[in-house]
């Protein structure tokens, strides 16, 4: 199946193939959300280059989830400014909340479906 096939592809970090609009946008979007999955939004936030993160940000704007992509930029603006210990734990559970809750990482699945309905040549081709 073609979108499973995407998927992985965006998965697979090492892969050198062709990428389209469609899937850098998943692949830097994936790459944010694998690590908020393992250790929260503000870990991935914090973890991330600054380009991978801007980048992360333009893929979920690109699948349409502007409110999540706004959340995002606002726990990294805030991250920098939580120096001490309760700070940190105050963003940190405002960023799972964020991420997890209902305005959530639940929403990728769907939104890539519907993007890759709307616009199947944003996709590459996948390998015979």
């Amino acid at each position: 199946m073609k979108s499973d096939d995407i998927w992985n592809r965006a998965l697979d970090y090492d892969y050198d193939g062709p990428r389209a609009e469609g899937d850098r946008a998943l692949h830097d979007l994936l790459l944010l959300d694998n690590m908020a999955q393992n250790g929260g939004l503000l870990h991935a936030v914090q973890g991330l280059e600054p380009h991978e993160l801007t980048a992360a940000v333009a893929g979920y704007r690109w699948f349409g989830l502007d409110s999540l992509a706004d959340g995002i930029e606002s726990v990294a603006e805030e991250a920098p400014g939580a120096t001490s210990l309760e700070q940190a734990e105050a963003l940190e559970v405002r960023a799972d909340d964020l991420y997890f809750g209902e305005e959530g990482s639940d929403l990728i699945d769907p939104a890539f479906t519907n993007k890759l309905a709307e616009q199947p040549d944003a996709f590459a081709d996948s390998a015979p």
